[in-house]
């Protein structure tokens, strides 16, 4: 698994279960800013961090900790101008298939799940999943992939990312709980726009995961 600030950023947004939007207003940023930071594009500014890492349920040295072989990468942010940097490729759980570049990754299976049941008169009020759902795209050299599916199904997450190479990368290389992305996406069911799981830059791949 790679470390550095920015990947602790990420990992402990979702265990908290914010989303990049949620994140950045609470820390009255843009949710580009953020995705900066999750990326290791820019740091937060010293004098925010403290007020990160409480809100995050850290500390500031936790929240800066990166373990000795990453260190010296993650301690020199690279400049605007600087290219990204391209860290160590993971071996991936299968090989990348053979489509063209242009065209989306079938996943070879269809997800599909009853609607729930109606509640009870006077009963709790179930979650707003049905116009609400959850995307991942993937743009890289190798292939492209582009999927939605309703919010009925994001319990198939797990298995939807067995089959996509590139995300099962990232999200290994992040060191992102499936359960924490899952509890998130689903608190995001009455949210309006877009609600930013990941958006992250592996190797030669960007890969963004959310939820509208």
């Amino acid at each position: 698994m790679k470390q550095s600030v920015g990947r602790n950023i990420a990992r402990l947004r979702l265990a908290c279960g914010m989303t990049q939007e949620q994140l950045a207003k609470r820390m009255g940023v843009t949710p580009q800013a953020v995705s900066k930071w999750e990326n290791d594009l820019n740091y937060p500014d010293v004098a925010t961090l403290p007020a990160l890492a409480a809100l995050l349920g850290t500390s500031v040295d936790a929240l800066l900790t990166v373990p000795d072989g990453d260190a010296a990468a993650a301690a020199t942010p690279p400049s605007a101008s600087s290219p990204i940097p391209s860290p160590a490729a993971p071996s991936p759980a299968s090989p990348p298939t053979a489509s063209s570049p242009a065209a989306p990754a079938a996943t070879g299976f269809s997800l599909v799940r009853p609607e729930p049941a109606a509640q009870a008169k006077g009963g709790p009020r179930a979650p707003r999943a049905a116009g609400r759902s959850l995307h991942i795209e993937v743009r890289g050299p190798q292939d492209n992939v582009n999927l939605a599916f309703p919010m009925q199904a994001v319990s198939a997450l797990a298995a939807l990312i067995a089959h996509v190479p590139q995300v099962h990368s990232a999200v290994g290389a992040y060191g992102i709980d499936l359960n924490a992305l899952l509890a998130t996406a689903f608190s995001t069911l009455d949210g309006v726009g877009p609600s930013t799981l990941i958006d992250v830059i592996d190797d030669d791949d960007h890969v963004r995961i959310w939820v509208d």
